[in-house]
């Protein structure tokens, strides 16, 4: 069989591995020391050993240069016994002593963390233990040679070189451990002989007992343990440090680490810690001691500390249960003790303060991470001791000492191990225990010094309040640490442990129990004496975590009857226990039946002091309410069953709810007065300051009172001697008192002047029975016997004293009032004033005058003139007699007096012929009516008169003195004396223009007026005088170098020139530069056939002026328009006739009516019929203007005869014609608008046979007849004429047929014809282009740029819109469009429908307005690079040097020429405007036609100029470019482009937008800035222009879109 096999044991790695266990630094001294303390020792030294002691060379090292190579440490406590050295070469066997704090036999090895080879020597006899083969430990014994003088001695040779440990930290470690030791009483630290530090602990023997209560629980929870009594001791730490040089350096205690190789041995090497310690420059860090470290400390040599403890020590039995103390015994391996001690440790509060003191300069030995003195709240906190600190806190400021059962380590207490929890869970009870008897015992004595109320001292107060916060502090329990259940248990202790609910708390009276103190509540504080917590300590009791049988409580109502029952309460106390009960109870209604309990038990132990007598709440049934409260006296006598009102101020609207009192009556009050006066000073019918108190009370509360109350009043009031006068005997019944106004002649008893203070008094004497009347005639009599007597005094009697309204009207109806010695009416009179004696007007008769007093107001309204009216005052001030009167008539009128009265009632019309105004007329001083004189002198040109240089410019304003005469009054001057002749007129119309007082309506009345001197023209050829003729101003123009003398315009008008500033008032009246239009016309209108003999009977002069109207007609009234049509003003030429008929002379001119003459549009016809007809003048212009004055068109006077012979029926050239005609025709009408069409012929349904067809034949023969009434009799006549035509169309059937001669048909005769077909009047040009069109293959057209497939396309879709009722469109490009002229039809003009409603309202609307669906089908790239082209030169900035191309209309334009009077450049010559350089609206310009005298309108330019500022933000470009021009004369014209500057007509905007949205405007003016944008590139009116218009005008819609006036136009709210 096979041995057993011992298992072998790593000694060495199992030593190291428990000793890892050991977190703390001086770990082994802690060990030696408990060792120590467990032999009974008193004293222990620890000695570093150096190499230079060993060295013997007779020097001293410093500290920091110290080598230490050994360290001994000694006790002498009992030398080691055979036992002892028995246990010292085991591990874990411990000492079996239960008294012992050592269980678990691994203290000692503790030395093998700074040592391989530990020696001990005691008792004669040495050991050593050390690493022998396998690192097995091995054990030497010796016997000693040297005597150790009865000291135990441990040598441990280090197992590298070191330096000292850090004599402060140990030495501050050492002051904790030595705490609850019960033995040691000194330790030394030696560094070789030279001692270093030296500790000395002291306990008084005579300690203190501490009674324990009976209701304190001594037992712990489950028995196990038994406080028998507790003890306090008072204890003290000294330590004293030696010779600077050994302490730390320098003057200076600092943390020195040691080097990277020996470093501290007292630090365990443990399994986690030996290769990751940090370095730092070759220095060992110390992590636990680093605070303190880096803290700099100066010690000089011998330098002490202490420190005093008080140690409450409590004796503990012990009597566990057998289950238990076997468990238990189980795990120590020793018994249980039979009793012990359990230690806590509770600093002073001026301990503590010493203690942070002394850290405020220097580190202190007992402050720190092992420190003795914990900090309140603050780190490093107390620990829980097992004869040696632990890591373990208790979470309070006291450390606790017991028999703990440690971890291992001895870091911290078991709380794991189910016996060993039990017994530390019954051990922290006796801590709880303990603390709370400590906690009480410090609160007695905080209690007992507490000032008492009699001996208040604020210092003390003061120091007593600091002392219990602290004590209180000192017992709030934080989380422990590790273990946070250490801490509840302490806690659950402390507060469980006494049955009773007395738990001392500090209170406002000092340290009371919780259930005796209440919560602050500011109702309370004003009359409870109760012990109060005060508000600002609440964050104490929060953290003391009172459990809820020991917290403090509200107040309670047992708690104020308790109060009332105790002592009679002061007057505040009283009024604020009574605003307690009445805000809380009664502000809620009725009381229910536990309220009314409550009450009446407050009332009937409530009772204090007031006004010098007693009140006792029981007997109180009434109440002083709020109106009565504000007018009595704090010392008005009060009845016995009436609450002083002091108790319950503020408190009357819910005391009937509250307290079942009622209010007092008046009444009851006066009774009171009346039967019982307290005393003569508050006596009704003695003190006349008492009484008139009593009266102002009563007319206080007097509208308050019934009916019936006023007459017990009365009854009370009217027997007693009770209203104070001024006559003896004083104090009078209310029937034998007279008012003041009733003793008008001062001899009646009149009532007291203070009395009368308060109407309401007055009603209520009046109510009582005091006079305020005498006798009426009595008072006559009196007033008609003397003169003494003031007119004031009178009306304040007739005010108030009056019996009926009768009397006073029988006084004022007299002539009672004298003045100047004798006696006059009310209404003679005036004020008794300074100013109306200046004036010598009759005044009243008083001493002082006062128009704002009752009696003055009562005079003047009856009738007594307060001061002149201005009608009274104005006659005064143009009085020729009285100088003295008048001046102070005129400086009254002046005066601040009658500034308001001038201002707002003063009509200078009513006193235009009063001569009260100073001033100078024809050089002389005078008085002058208002209406003739003037502020500024220049009128007197006039004949004007005006004011002195001393007049005072503020009475200018005062009496609206104009510095002008009206508009009315120079019409009066001008009208009945104008100018004689040129001078006076040139001097006048100078001076009106440079004064500027009229205005446009002003000036037309004046361009009526025959102002204007003009010389009478006469046969004579030498005269001696010259006479003049009056002429109005419409009926002149401006002489001109354009109209020299022998011009004929001088026969046919008035020119005059007064120089340039007369001129320019001339023009404002109506005086043209030139004739215009409407002047010309109204000459020609009156006489034609003279004016064309002042014209020398020259045609072609007629023909110039006749151009002039043709150009500005359109603006003329429709009047003139009817008469221009009747009038014979129209000149017709008409080809000369021979003699035989067949010749021609030279043609003839007439001048004609409009119905006489006709438009030669067609040729052909003209050479016909031209010897029978007047024919137009051939110039455009003038064909253009017949035409609108409803001349006739030659054409349309023409009648075709169509006779077909020998039709083809199946001709092949038939059919390819309709064919060619149906394909290309629409091309061909696109290019034409619809009044250019007969009725029903612009959408024609060419396809249709029933509407047109094309048919031949072999022979057409076509005649034509002149149809017209007025052709005079010719060789032609009125007979048909055959004409040679090779097509031509015929009605046939309601079929437009048309006729065409085989074999080949002309294409000019066909287009021809087809142009008769359509148009009621064409020109040859249309021929021409319908003829090209036709004869064209469509490719070609397209290719010669004819949008041919979108022509169609729209041809086909206005078809459609025609069949469906719809109005088509005739392909007219969107934007401007030319205006009505004045003179169409109401019928004709255009309305302005609302947009229908869509879905997107602008987007639809926009989408109307595009004429062109398929511009998308246009090709990009050119539509692109155009408007590119465009954009880069219109955001440049604009200027007149640009020559860029201009809109001019010029010979070669595309297919679509049109009538585009809108937009004609040639309409406004650049020489016809002028810059307006004042009026521009931001950066666009605003020009004017020159000569107008008249200014831009502003209002409109303003508004007009902003809508083209904002529409060039729209397009981008630069605003410079963009101008606005006001050019009276035409309003169609809406802009045009001049070398890419674009203007705009402000009279166009003015006529079609002024009124209109806002939102209209923008959008029809966007549509004209992009068409004359497009002109930048193209010049003409063509295609190209349309195209890109379109482009231009559909690029920036969202833009347009986004203006806010035109979202508001299209209702669209949200982006």
């Amino acid at each position: 069989m096979c041995e057993p096999e011992a298992v072998e044991v790593n000694q060495r790695n199992l030593v190291d591995k428990v000793l890892a266990r050991y977190p703390e630094e001086f770990t082994v001294f802690r060990e030696l020391l408990q060792n120590a303390d467990d032999a009974g020792a008193e004293n222990f030294d620890i000695v570093f050993e150096s190499l230079h002691r060993c060295a013997s060379n007779g020097t001293t090292q410093g500290l920091n240069s110290a080598k230490v190579f050994k360290w001994l440490v000694k006790n002498d406590g009992a030398q080691f016994q055979p036992d002892d050295w028995k246990r010292l070469t085991k591990i874990a066997e411990g000492n079996p002593d239960e008294r012992k704090i050592g269980a678990f036999g691994v203290g000692f090895f503790s030395v093998f963390s700074v040592t391989d080879k530990p020696i001990v020597k005691s008792n004669g006899k040495m050991v050593s233990i050390y690493y022998g083969a396998r690192d097995q430990l091995f054990v030497k014994k010796e016997q000693l040679n040297c005597d150790c003088d009865g000291w135990t001695v441990i040598e441990m040779e280090l197992k590298q070189e070191s330096t000292t440990p850090r004599v402060f930290e140990l030495a501050r470690f050492l002051v904790t451990s030595v705490t609850f030791l019960a033995h040691i009483q000194r330790v030394r630290i030696f560094l070789d002989n030279t001692e270093l530090s030296c500790l000395t602990k002291t306990r008084n023997k005579a300690s203190q007992s501490i009674p324990i209560l009976e209701h304190m629980n001594r037992k712990s929870r489950d028995g196990t343990m038994i406080i028998d009594s507790v003890e306090l001791i008072t204890q003290e730490v000294n330590v004293t440090f030696f010779d600077d040089a050994l302490v730390g350096g320098p003057k200076m205690l600092v943390a020195r680490a040691e080097p990277e190789e020996g470093g501290n041995p007292t630090k365990s090497k443990s399994f986690f810690s030996t290769e990751k310690m940090s370095k730092l420059n070759g220095r060992m860090a110390a992590p636990k001691l680093a605070a303190v470290a880096s803290e700099a400390l100066s010690l000089k040599s011998g330098t002490q500390f202490s420190a005093k403890c008080s140690i409450y020590s409590a004796k503990v039995t012990v009597s566990p249960k057998s289950s238990l103390e076997k468990g238990l015994e189980s795990a120590m391996k020793k018994k249980l003790p039979k009793d012990f001690l359990f230690e806590m440790v509770f600093f002073s509060k001026d301990e503590h303060d010493k203690q942070s003191q002394g850290e405020v300069g220097n580190a202190s030995v007992f402050r720190g991470p092992q420190g003795l003195c914990p900090r309140l709240e603050a780190e490093h906190p107390a620990r829980i001791f097992i004869g040696q600190s632990t890591a373990q806190t208790t979470g309070m400021a006291c450390h606790m000492s017991g028999r703990f059962i440690p971890t291992v380590e001895r870091g911290s207490i078991d709380l794991a191990n189910g016996h060993v929890l039990k017994w530390n869970e019954e051990l922290l009870y006796v801590g709880g225990f303990l603390a709370r008897v400590a906690y009480e015992s410090e609160m007695n004595k905080v209690k007992d010094l507490w000032p008492t109320l009699q001996k208040q001292d604020a210092e003390q107060l003061a120091s007593c309040t600091q002392l219990a916060l602290y004590t209180m502090k000192s017992f709030v329990f934080h989380p422990s640490t590790p273990d946070p259940k250490v801490s509840q248990i302490i806690k659950d202790a402390f507060y469980a442990c006494s049955t009773t609910d007395k738990f001392p708390f500090i209170s406002d009276q000092g340290i009371r129990y919780t259930k005796d103190i209440r919560l602050y509540h500011h109702h309370f504080a004003q009359f409870m004496r109760t012990p109060v917590f005060p508000v600002e300590l609440r964050p104490i009791s929060t953290s003391m975590a009172l459990p809820e049988h020991l917290r403090i409580g509200p107040y309670t109502f047992k708690d104020v009857v308790k109060e009332l029952d105790s002592r009679w309460l002061s007057e505040s106390e009283m009024a604020a226990c009574l605003r307690w009960w009445g805000t809380s109870f009664g502000s809620q209604g009725p009381l229910d039946e536990q309220h009314r309990k409550w009450r009446n038990e407050l009332l009937k132990a409530g009772r204090t002091h007031s006004g010098g007598k007693e009140v006792r709440l029981s007997s109180i049934s009434k109440f002083i309410d709020g109106r009565m409260l504000s007018v009595r006296r704090s010392d008005d006598p009060l009845p016995d069953d009436t609450i002083p009102p002091v108790l319950i101020q503020s408190l009357t609207s819910c005391i009937p709810e509250a307290f079942g009192w009622q209010e007092m009556s008046i009444i009851h009050w006066l009774r009171h007065l009346s039967n019982s006066p307290p005393d003569a000073a508050h006596d009704i019918t003695r003190t006349h300051s008492f009484a008139t108190h009593v009266l102002n009370v009563l007319s206080t509360i007097w509208t308050s009172l019934d009916d019936n109350s006023r007459f017990e009043v009365r009854e009370i009031l009217e027997v007693m001697t009770c209203i104070p006068t001024t006559t003896a005997p004083y104090m009078m019944r209310p029937q034998e008192a007279y008012f003041p106004e009733a003793d008008v002649f001062r001899d009646l008893p009149v009532v007291r002047q203070d009395l009368l203070f308060d109407f309401r008094t007055e009603q209520v004497l009046q109510y009582l029975g005091v006079q305020k009347q005498c006798d009426i005639d009595t008072f006559i009599v009196k007033a008609m016997s003397g003169d003494r007597w003031n007119a004031v005094d009178l009306a304040r009697y007739l005010i108030t004293s009056a019996p009926s309204q009768e009397h006073v009207t029988r006084v004022m109806e007299m002539k009672i009032f004298p003045c100047d010695g004798e006696r006059r009416h009310i209404s003679e009179l005036f004020a008794s004033t300074e100013i109306n004696r200046a004036l010598k007007l009759p005044v009243i008769n008083c001493e002082y005058w006062d128009s704002n007093t009752q009696e003055g107001l009562f005079l003047i309204r009856k009738g007594l003139h307060e001061y002149p009216t201005i009608e009274q005052l104005i006659p005064i001030a143009s009085s020729k007699d009285d100088h003295a009167a008048r001046r102070a008539a005129f400086a009254f009128l002046c005066g601040p007096f009658y500034e308001t009265f001038l201002e707002k009632q003063f009509d200078p019309s009513k006193f235009s012929t009063y001569p009260f105004i100073p001033g100078v007329r024809d050089g002389r001083a005078c008085q002058i009516p208002h209406g003739e004189v003037f502020s500024d002198p220049n009128w007197k040109v006039f004949g004007f008169g005006h004011l002195t240089d001393q007049f005072n410019k503020k009475n200018i304003t005062k009496l609206k003195i104009r510095d002008r005469p009206t508009a009315e009054k120079l019409f009066q001057v001008l009208e009945s004396t104008p100018p004689k002749d040129p001078e006076t007129a040139e001097r006048w119309f100078r001076f009106l223009a440079e004064k500027g007082v009229f205005s446009a309506g002003e000036f037309e009345r004046i361009a009526d007026l025959k102002i204007v001197p003009v010389e009478v023209s006469s046969d004579q050829p030498r005269r001696s005088k010259i006479s003049y003729e009056a002429v109005s101003p419409r009926e002149c123009f401006l002489k001109s170098e354009s109209y020299p003398e022998d011009h004929f315009y001088q026969q046919l008008f008035k020119f005059v020139d007064f120089g340039r500033s007369a001129n320019a008032f001339l023009k404002a009246c109506g005086v043209k530069e030139r004739p215009e239009c409407i002047d010309v016309l109204k000459v020609l209108l009156r006489c034609p056939k003279t004016f064309l003999k002042l014209a020398g009977d020259d045609h072609e002069r007629y023909l110039t002026e006749l151009r002039l109207i043709a150009v500005g007609h359109k603006s003329l009234p429709r009047r003139i328009h009817e008469e221009m049509r009747t009038a014979s003003i129209f000149l017709g030429y008409r080809r000369g006739k021979s003699r035989d008929g067949f010749s021609h002379e030279a043609d003839v001119f007439e001048l004609c009516k409009a119905d006489e003459v006709l438009v030669a549009d067609d040729m052909e016809s003209r050479r016909t019929f031209g010897d029978c007809i007047f024919i137009a003048p051939q110039e455009e212009l003038l064909e253009k203007f017949y035409s609108e004055m409803k001349v006739k068109s030659l054409s349309s006077c023409i009648k075709y005869t169509v006779e077909p012979d020998r039709e083809l029926l199946s001709a092949q050239s038939a059919r390819d014609l309709r064919k060619s005609i149906i394909d290309k025709i629409p091309i061909f009408l696109h290019e034409f608008d619809e009044p250019r069409f007969r009725e029903r012929m612009r959408l024609l349904r060419w396809h249709d046979e029933n509407q047109f067809f094309v048919r031949a034949c072999r022979r057409l023969d076509v005649t034509k007849r002149l149809d017209f009434p007025n052709a005079t009799i010719g060789p032609q006549g009125q007979k048909a004429h055959p004409t040679e035509l090779s097509a031509e169309t015929q009605i046939k059937d309601g079929v437009n047929v048309l006729w065409i001669k085989e074999p080949k048909a002309d294409s000019y005769d066909i287009a021809a014809a087809l142009c008769r077909l359509l148009f009621s009047t064409y020109k040859k040009n249309d021929v021409l282009s319908l003829m090209t069109i036709l004869d064209t293959d469509i490719n070609v057209l397209k290719r010669r740029g004819y949008d041919v497939d979108r022509i169609l396309s729209e041809y086909r879709e206005n078809l459609e819109k025609a069949e469906h009722g719809e109005n088509p469109s005739n392909g007219v490009p969107p934007g401007p469009v030319q205006a009505p002229s004045q003179d169409a039809p109401p019928g004709d003009e255009p309305t302005c429908d609302k947009p229908e409603p869509v879905v997107s309202k602008f987007t639809k609307f926009l989408h109307r307005l595009r004429k062109d669906p398929k511009l998308g089908e246009i090709k990009l790239s050119e539509i692109e690079n155009s408007i590119e082209k465009v954009k880069n030169i219109m955001k440049e900035e604009g200027g007149n040097n640009d020559l860029h191309i201009s809109n001019r209309e010029q010979v070669g334009g595309g297919k679509k020429q049109k009538n585009v009077a809108y937009c004609d450049e040639k309409k406004v010559a650049k020489t016809d405007l002028e810059e307006c350089e004042d009026q521009h609206v931001g950066q666009v310009k605003v020009w004017k036609r020159k000569g107008t005298i008249l200014g831009v309108p502003p209002k409109e330019r303003e508004a007009f100029g902003n809508i083209i500022s904002d529409l060039a933000k729209v397009f981008s470009i630069n605003q410079t470019r963009c101008h606005v021009f006001f050019h009276g004369e035409d309003s169609n014209l809406m802009g045009f482009n001049r070398n890419d500057q674009i203007f705009f007509g402000l009279e166009h905007y003015m006529q079609n937008h002024k009124d209109a949205p806002a939102g209209k405007a923008y959008v029809d003016w966007y549509y004209i800035m992009a068409h004359e944008m497009a002109h930048v590139h193209t010049p003409y009116h063509d295609e190209h222009h349309e195209l890109l218009f379109q482009a231009l005008a559909t690029r920036y819609l969202t833009e347009l879109h986004n203006l806010p006036a035109v979202r508001e136009l299209f209702k669209c709210t949200s982006y």
